[in-house]
């Protein structure tokens, strides 16, 4: 996403006084179900949005979801680096 297209996108959530994420990992590339994000292109949508929500100070809720690759070890992975991701922006690890 272009940084236009993001920023219009934040601006929509302007009004928002909580942010519910679901970080799907069926949208990566290996994925049968989904398949067109590669694992740098997740971590920086994870990033983006956790920073925003820092940034925004705006309170955030999130949770793991989907992921439908084999082996299963290969989905826990991009869930490690969403929650790595989380801790980058809010713990500065």
């Amino acid at each position: 996403m272009d940084r236009r297209a993001w920023g219009e996108l934040e601006e929509k959530f302007s009004e928002c006084d909580l942010l519910f994420y679901q970080a799907g990992a069926d949208p990566h590339e290996a994925d049968y179900l989904g398949g067109y994000l590669s694992s740098e292109q997740l971590r920086a949508r994870d990033e983006a949005v956790f920073a925003y929500a820092r940034r925004s100070g705006k309170p955030i809720a999130w949770n793991l979801a989907g992921g439908y690759q084999s082996p299963l070890r290969e989905v826990i992975e991009l869930h490690l680096a969403t929650l790595g991701e989380c801790l980058k922006v809010f713990e500065g690890l």
